[in-house]
């Protein structure tokens, strides 16, 4: 059956190799202060919003804002293990608490848009060189997760739509965790290590009732995961 298999990414520091917001908000302390972030607020949609709203104040042009996230670096083995997926029909969604411009951005520029099938994010969009934002969600059923987006629910959401034989999660961050406890016995978590979903991960596991039922395989660079996927295809395959 077509598209049997079903591959889900993180964007932030599983595919690009750092924090977009946070690459955009070190280029925005090149020219003025950012806005304050308020420790206690668990909604980091309506900050970023303030951000652009800074970075357009600042005089940050759209070429600015783009050329900054065109230029972050992928994930090690990122490109191989996407490439590998993509010629073998693998479904490939990307779920993240980033935006549409960044992350459709970051794709093209790295030649693999044209790979994935489904990215879901929250929805910007450009006003001449100001970038807006809205939530992709508005949710107040999951404790664990912001407002604007639970991954759980936006994965529930996609696999309703196709059966999948296989299942494999990448990801690094507390968000993460959420999406990867309804994924069935068979499927495969991959963690990034060091991060915090391989932290939650562990805790789980050592937990008299574990959440996950998944398969945990860790990676610090995802041929690790290509590896899991195919033996040997990584042979020829070099990507920095």
């Amino acid at each position: 059956m077509a598209h049997s298999s079903l591959i889900i990414f993180d964007f932030d520091r599983t595919i690009v190799d750092a924090d977009s917001d946070a690459t955009l908000i070190d280029k925005l302390r090149e020219k003025q202060p950012p806005p304050e972030w308020e420790a206690g607020n668990h909604d980091w949609t309506p900050y970023m919003s303030d951000v652009f709203e800074h970075a357009y104040s600042a005089g940050l042009s759209r070429d600015d804002i783009l050329q900054c996230i065109g230029c972050m670096r992928p994930t090690p083995g990122v490109k191989e293990l996407i490439a590998v997926c993509a010629e073998e029909g693998w479904h490939i969604v990307i779920i993240s608490d980033a935006n549409t411009v960044f992350v459709e951005h970051w794709l093209k520029v790295n030649g693999l848009r044209d790979c994935i099938t489904e990215i879901i994010t929250n929805p910007a969009h450009w006003a001449g060189d100001k970038l807006l934002i809205k939530p992709y969600m508005h949710q107040t059923a999951c404790a664990r997760c912001p407002p604007n987006l639970c991954k759980k629910s936006a994965l529930l959401q996609w696999t309703s739509k196709a059966k999948h034989e296989k299942y494999v999660y990448c990801g690094d961050g507390r968000n993460d965790f959420c999406p990867v406890t309804v994924l069935p016995d068979h499927a495969i978590v991959c963690p990034r290590m060091g991060y915090p979903l391989h932290d939650l991960l562990k805790k789980d596991s050592s937990s008299s009732t574990p959440l996950v039922k998944a398969n945990i395989v860790p990676w610090v660079h995802l041929t690790a995961v290509l590896d899991t996927l195919y033996p040997g295809r990584t042979a020829g395959r070099i990507d920095m």
